[in-house]
């Protein structure tokens, strides 16, 4: 029994590990596309100034 649940909770803690990064990730790019966005922006209206 012992061994199954030490499976169980290995096999757990790499789903959600993945799943964590993988939301870290998406989060992160998310971040980079605003921050392009915000600086393209500041430059056109600089540029338009």
């Amino acid at each position: 029994m012992n061994g199954k649940l030490i499976k169980v909770l290995g096999i757990t803690a790499t789903i959600i590990g993945g799943a964590a990064t993988l939301l870290s990730n998406w989060v992160a790019d998310k971040n980079m596309d605003e921050k392009i966005e915000q600086k393209v922006n500041e430059a056109l209206n600089k540029k338009e100034s």
